[in-house]
Order: structure tokens, then sequence, then C-alpha cells
């Protein structure tokens, strides 16, 4: 190019410029139209690529209770009834974990333990006490639990390990005390920023000692523990509790097959009101102490949450990818109580919100009081009950 055309044009030249475009209408309609198209695929490929809202990704719902609207881009409709709200005030008179009623109200703080349960970590110690358990994937096909307790305290719980980005959404609304061995920095920084306190291993005298092999060797103290946990219960019902009845479908048996090491199932006993859990076929017990007989695991309600399922962007020593999940916005759901199953989509609007819980006709229902093991099940999985 020849260097004097980068100059600014000369008033005359300028004029001369004006005159070819007002000489040129077509043309100039032509690469307004063209770029006009260019920007609709642009907005078309955006919209696309970040999806219209129609899977379970994180989100929040609307005022009305009628709009999830997800996050990034797009809205989805759910019918969900109008005075449908998340998370109302827990009674003081009533257990946060369990919606059963207190002989006195408390002001405890709820203490969450992450217990192990691959295979190799097993049995665990002191679950069978907790008012409420969540099962969620981990990497290598096993399942990690977190036990939560209020009232309850047995003597020793574990084997205690390490947290999991997930635990931040899925405790925010306990805001608990969490024992735990330890975890990734942003993790800990993600579960300090939603309100819960920890404990780890770091902490004297709250951890024992077993004869396990490392890494499942340490047990956590519950009485030690709950001197150090203050007050604080949940601020929201977590779980909508009420009623004496689920008003399902009957459905005594369900099965979760989250892998090959983890095919978890359960079974209803009418004389005993509770699931019993069984792992790839075999019963699953668990010792009530350190040194007690091993017993069988049961529970009142099972709520199956179905989430989105991607990659926590790290993986463990061994290599294998860290799973997390979306348990902030919408999914399926399935609770079984008493014999009964119902169907329908949790809601979660916020990390410090509880959930709320729909049918397929969008009216919400609760569930009735007790003892509650939270499955968190990747959505593409099959869940069978009959």
């Amino acid at each position: 190019m020849d260097p004097q055309d980068r100059r600014p044009a000369t008033p005359g030249r300028f004029d001369d410029l004006l005159f070819r475009i007002r000489a040129r209408p077509l043309l100039w309609g032509v690469i307004a139209a063209v770029a006009l198209v260019l920007l609709v695929l642009v907005l078309l490929m955006a919209f696309l690529a970040f999806g219209s809202g129609g899977g379970d990704e994180p989100g929040t719902i609307d005022g009305s209770g009628t709009t999830v609207t997800t996050s990034p881009g797009g809205e989805t409709t759910v019918p969900v009834a109008p005075d449908v709200t998340s998370g109302g005030a827990v009674p003081a008179d009533e257990n946060p974990l369990t919606g059963e009623t207190l002989a006195a109200p408390r002001n405890d703080r709820v203490i969450a333990v992450k217990v192990d349960n691959a295979p190799e970590a097993g049995p665990p110690i002191g679950i069978q006490d907790a008012e409420m358990i969540i099962e969620v994937p981990v990497e290598g096909g096993a399942t990690r639990f977190t036990a939560l307790f209020f009232e309850a305290e047995p003597n020793v719980v574990g084997p205690i390990r390490s947290v999991r980005p997930v635990d931040a959404d899925l405790l925010a609304p306990f805001r608990p005390l969490l024992v735990t061995t330890g975890g990734q920095d942003f993790v800990y920084r993600e579960l300090t920023a939603a309100g819960v306190a920890i404990l780890d291993d770091g902490s004297d005298g709250v951890f024992q000692t077993t004869e396990r092999r490392r890494p499942y060797h340490l047990v956590a103290t519950l009485p030690l523990v709950e001197q150090r946990a203050g007050v604080g219960p949940p601020e929201v019902a977590v779980f909508p509790f009420g009623g004496e009845s689920l008003g399902g479908e009957p459905a005594t048996d369900l099965e979760i097959p989250y892998s090959g090491v983890a095919n978890v199932a359960w079974s209803y006993d009418a004389g005993s009101g509770s699931y019993a859990r069984t792992v790839n076929g075999a019963p699953f017990q668990v010792y009530p102490s350190y040194e007690a007989e091993l017993g069988p695991f049961s529970t009142n309600t099972v709520v199956v949450l179905f989430a989105a399922q991607r990659s926590a962007g790290y993986q463990d020593s061994a290599g294998a990818d860290v799973p997390t999940f979306d348990v902030i916005g919408y999914g399926d759901l399935l609770v079984f109580h008493g014999g009964e199953v119902r169907a329908g989509r949790w809601l979660r609007s916020a990390q410090a919100d509880g959930y709320v819980f729909v049918d397929d006709a969008g009216a919400s229902f609760t569930i009735p009081a007790g003892r509650i093991f939270v499955e968190v099940v990747p959505r593409q999985l099959d869940v069978t009950f009959r």
C-alpha cells in the first residue's frame, strides 16, 4: 500500500467519497442485509450454545413460583402452584432434619460428618443415629455420605473423609459445623462463603485413630464435636415436612444402580415402617459404635434427587475425574415413604434456600416426619421401583 493512502483524507477527497457512497445505494443495502443476517446467526448460535433452559441446570424460581430461569440463558415454564414458596422458617420445637416435634426447643447447630463409603472403607461407624444422610457419587464409582445430626449424639462416627465441591450447595441451608479430613482449598472457600464452619483433622482431641488402614482410620468423637459446634439451627426448612402420609402410589422396593461397586437397593418393611438398605445384593450393615457388633441400617424416607452431573474441574490422587452435581435449580424427584412412591420435581431457587416438592400437576406436596436418606442421582441414571 502506498504510504500516503494511510493519511487523513483532504476535504476534497472526503467530498468525493461521499459522492461515491450516495451513488451506490444498492451496494450498501446488500451490505446492511448481510450484516443483519450475520447478527441473527450469531445470536442463534449463542442461544443454542447456552441452552434454552430445558435441562436441570442451576437457576432461580421467579416470584410467581411458575417459571424457572436457568443460568446461563433462557427460561423454562414449570407447572408450579402460585402459592409454592421455598423454605419457610423452622418452628422452634421442630427437629429441622426430621420434622419431628422436639421435647423442648433447641438452639443447637447441625453437625455434618463426611463419611467414606468406598468398599474398602466400610463398614461405617455411628451413622445409624444420623437423622439425615445424603449420599453422593464420587470418583471411582464409589459414593460418599454426609451424616447430619441435631438431637442424636453417637459416641464416634466415621471413617471421616474429605469434602467435595457439591457440599457447599448441599449444606448451605443447614448452616452446620462440618467434620472432615480436608479438601481442596477452593472447596474450603466455597463452604466458608456458604456459612459452613469446618472442623478438620488438624483439630486436637476430636479425631481418633482406629486399627483400619490409612486413609480409612480416622473417626470423630461426636460429644467433643458438639462442644465446639455452638448454636445456630437452620433458618429455613430444608425439606418440606407435613402430613401423616405421602399420598403416592404403592411401591415397596427401589434400586439405584450407581455403579458396579455401588448398586444400592431399598426394601420397605411394613412391620417397622422403614426401608432397609442393601448394596450389591447384600444387607448394608453398620457399627453402632467402634466396639459394637454389626447391625442393619434402615430409614423412614428415601428421597431421590435427580441432578445434572458434570466435572468438578480436577482429578483425585489416582487421576480419576472428580464429579459434581447441580443441586440448585430444578430436577426430577422420587419420594418413598410408608410403602408408597410419589414422583414429581424438586425446585430450589438459591444456595441458602430449602427444597420445594411439586407433583406432575404442579401441586406442592410434603413428606411425613421421620429420618431421611437423600440419594443424589445423576439424571441419566435409571432408578427402578415396584
